[in-house]
């Protein structure tokens, strides 16, 4: 892409006058989407700086300015007339491109005309109206907690109703297919957008704010102005049923998989639902088509398909995912995406799309999350105990398949307690999944058959919702939690965790006592997104360290391929400081060193009390330790040694703990008069939370919070990644190196997170001070954001420092 070019773009479509960081991020992204060499950006753009709008303006911008392109292409590869004349090529595709467009622009026009009716306008004007509504609590009879009769051992009758189901949505498809091909509606032609853009973030409330920002660009029309004047951006969220789902007697279960399991129960029901049928006059209704033009006619967030949906008396969830062929962009939450069996069931196609995963610098954990799992000694106690309650009550209304296969799920759950309570020794030990059936007569064959039974059967909702009710006739140290996924999923997770490649992952004991299956190579599951889409782009406010992403996530990448940038704060220069204060101080908090009295009660006392004095008193100060025990420890002694009661009358101190209230909003409270609030590493507020202005004009970082690296978690990880650079050639040198490597990454990613909660806006101010000469060193230091890194100031001595934040603030 020529500078002359680059230049005629202006501001992206920009709703407002952008940065020179923002115009710069939009730049990169525009570019790298251009430049067929790359594969893969990550970008830091740090919180304030308008990340979510910057994605969206260079994306869409390049989409609407390359999508004819794509349109041509994919008419040169349905043309039939591929051996002949380059010109009668030519002249077919711009007949064919032409009639799209020409319907393109009559749907367009239509979009224009629609009046959504006063009923779907009530609807949605009191959508917030209702959500304030107390929930009408719909009662669970005992009939819905049996399941249908299980032919037990036998695959026949559920293999026949499976084949059943899968004839009906072939034939389904076909239907639908065939009904496209002849309809005059230009929406129903996929063609329309061949290239989509998938947005992931973590959070319902982050996606929310991508369709809020969305609203507010303006982009030209993709084609000729004269044959399409206009192009309406078209989006669709995508959901969960548990956000989607509009029928009262699945919405009152109380877990998504439990409303899953309703929902499939009810639409294989002799009556069936209500709101949605897998037929051809459903996918071609009146309403499911209404429902399509109203979401595209502007763009909605997914509580409006909610209001839709029960407006048109149609499911919300089946309907969106009839309209994916046609969409420009869509949300998705990680699991939607980072999950292939689900993109699979959702019908998810990555071929020519542009990936964006936002807040990634969780991507690695939530990938290694998502396919991982954990079942303790506890937990199967509990579900064994439930299920034997649940036979009890109910053995007489079961078939003799369901008593069966209950019974052998009881048996199981005993092995495995069994074992545990003979095997367990130290978290970190390597279980061989072989050896917990030694000595019994249970194998991996009828492990898979009752996986399948759980499953089929959707019967660990019905067995927790049973506890959950009788939970009072219980002992107490059955511990029910209805929010929380039954436990009989837990343990259905965990069987089916053998069927994963011993090469992924590693099954292992962990601290409770309990067994865990962790997955220790995350680019095999992100593979498939980075092979299947057309570019994958990783933002997040620190992403830092990104050696991490290389290693982990995609090593099959050149470097060369993936494009790094770090832009800088939206803030002046003049706007933070960071100090690391070692000079003349002895700072070194290592586990060794940071229980020893003088560091505690004298060192880190004193400068947290000076730091109290030249703070404005309306100015909060922020202080992250590495653990909750560290910070128990530090409250403790000086309470006892009666410091915290001088440091309480200099400034209010509030302190996090794991069990108390949060102290968050209380701080907000007092923070005009003078506040401290001491918070750890990886708890409630070191992430999500906004300490913008005055609830944060000085951030500490007291030590380094590295991760307890006798956990069992972390002691399969170093193992793995010594083993594997032995295995490649390195030597045993390298391999600890690329554990400490490993180590390091883990600590920096939580401290750029903490850090970053000090600057929030393009106006706010704030100081950094690393506690720790250890963020002195060339590998540390090279960890932490740009942003912070290149303010870090030449003198850090104690006293220069407070001369330096008097003065600054």
């Amino acid at each position: 892409m020529s500078g002359g070019e680059s230049e005629s773009r202006g501001n992206f479509n920009h709703p407002f006058k952008p940065y020179d960081i923002q115009l710069e991020l939009m730049q990169c992204i525009y570019d790298t989407l251009s430049d067929k060499t790359k594969k893969i950006a990550i970008l830091e753009s740090p919180t304030g700086t308008g990340k979510t709008l910057s994605l969206i303006c260079s994306t869409i911008t390049w989409l609407r300015e390359n999508k004819s392109n794509f349109l041509v292409q994919d008419s040169s590869n349905d043309s039939d007339f591929s051996d002949d004349e380059d010109w009668v090529n030519e002249t077919y595709k711009t007949s064919v491109l032409k009639d799209k467009l020409v319907l393109l622009n009559d749907y367009e026009r239509h979009l224009s005309d629609l009046k959504l009716n006063t009923k779907i306008n009530e609807v949605i004007s009191i959508q917030e109206k209702k959500k304030r509504r107390k929930k009408v609590q719909v009662e669970i009879e005992d009939k819905e907690l049996l399941p249908d009769p299980y032919e037990s051992d036998s695959s026949s009758s559920s293999s026949k109703a499976k084949l059943n189901d899968e004839i009906k949505e072939l034939l389904s498809k076909i239907d639908r297919k065939t009904a496209k091909s002849n309809d005059s509606n230009i929406f129903v032609n996929a063609s329309l957008n061949p290239v989509k853009i998938y947005f992931a973030s973590r959070t319902h409330s982050q996606l929310n704010q991508f369709a809020s920002q969305l609203r507010l660009p303006t982009f030209p029309s993709s084609f000729d102005k004269n044959l399409v004047p206009s192009e309406r951006i078209k989006y669709l969220p995508l959901g969960s049923k548990k956000q989607l789902c509009i029928e009262p007697s699945v919405k009152k279960w109380k877990t998504l998989e439990a409303i899953n399991d309703a929902c499939s129960e009810l639409r294989h029901s002799k009556d069936g639902c209500p709101y949605y049928t897998n037929t051809t006059e459903w996918h071609q209704s009146l309403a499911n088509n209404t429902f399509r033009d109203n979401i595209f006619a502007k763009v909605h967030d997914i509580e409006d398909l909610v209001s839709l949906g029960e407006t048109l008396h149609i499911c919300p969830y089946y309907a969106s995912r009839d309209h994916l062929d046609g969409v420009e962009i869509v949300t998705l939450p990680y699991q939607y995406l980072l999950s292939e069996q689900t993109r699979r069931i959702m019908n998810l196609d990555l071929q020519n799309s542009i990936v964006i995963i936002d807040e990634a610098h969780n991507l690695i954990d939530t990938i290694n999350s998502i396919h991982s799992n954990e079942v303790s000694l506890a937990e199967l106690k509990i579900c064994n105990k439930g299920l034997q309650l649940y036979l009890n009550n109910f053995k007489k209304r079961l078939n003799p398949g369901n008593r069966v296969n209950i019974l052998k799920l009881i048996k199981l759950i005993n092995v495995f307690i069994e074992f545990i309570t003979k095997k367990f020794t130290k978290p970190g030990i390597k279980i061989d999944i072989n050896d917990i059936m030694t000595g019994t007569n249970t194998d991996v064959l009828n492990i898979h058959k009752l996986s399948k039974y759980i499953q089929t059967s959707r019967i660990a909702y019905k067995i927790d919702t049973y506890l959950v009710r009788i939970k009072d006739k219980l002992d107490p140290t059955l511990i029910i939690n209805s929010k929380s996924q039954p436990l009989l999923f837990k343990v259905s997770s965990f069987l089916s965790s053998l069927n994963n490649p011993s090469s992924e992952g590693q099954f292992f004991f962990e601290k409770g006592p309990a067994m865990k299956y962790m997955l220790l190579e995350p680019n095999k599951q992100f593979e498939s997104i980075v092979n299947g889409s057309l570019k994958v782009i990783l933002a997040g406010g620190t992403m830092e360290p990104v050696s991490d992403f290389y290693d982990n996530l995609f090593p099959q990448i050149p470097k060369n391929e993936a494009v790094k940038f770090s832009c800088d704060h939206i803030i002046p220069d003049s706007n933070l400081n960071t100090f690391i204060v070692d000079r003349e101080s002895n700072f070194e908090f290592t586990f060794g060193k940071r229980t020893d009295a003088q560091l505690i009660n004298a060192d880190l006392y004193n400068f947290i009390t000076k730091l109290s004095q030249n703070v404005p008193k309306n100015g909060g100060i922020i202080v992250f330790l590495p653990s909750y025990q560290y910070l128990k420890t530090v409250i403790d002694n000086w309470k006892q040694n009666g410091t915290f009661d001088k440091l309480n009358q200099i400034r209010k101190i509030f302190y996090e703990s794991k069990d108390n209230e949060d102290p968050l909003s209380k701080y907000i409270e007092c923070v005009q008069d003078g506040s401290v609030l001491f918070a750890v590493v990886g708890g409630k507020l070191s992430e999500g939370i906004n300490f913008q202005d005055n609830l944060c004009r000085a951030l500490v970082m007291v030590g380094l919070p590295f991760p307890n690296v006798f956990s069992g978690e972390l002691t399969i990880k170093r193992a793995h990644i010594e083993e594997k650079t032995i295995r490649n050639g390195g030597t045993q040198k390298e391999a600890k190196e690329a554990t400490k490597e490993f180590l390091e990454n883990i600590c920096m990613k939580a401290v750029n997170q903490c850090v970053g909660r000090a600057i929030r806006h393009a106006n706010d101010y704030s100081n950094i001070y690393l506690l720790d000469k250890r963020y002195n060193n060339d590998n540390i230091r090279d960890k932490l954001s740009n942003w912070v890194k290149r303010r870090i100031q030449k003198d850090n001595s104690v006293d220069a420092i407070m001369n330096a934040t008097r003065s600054f603030l």
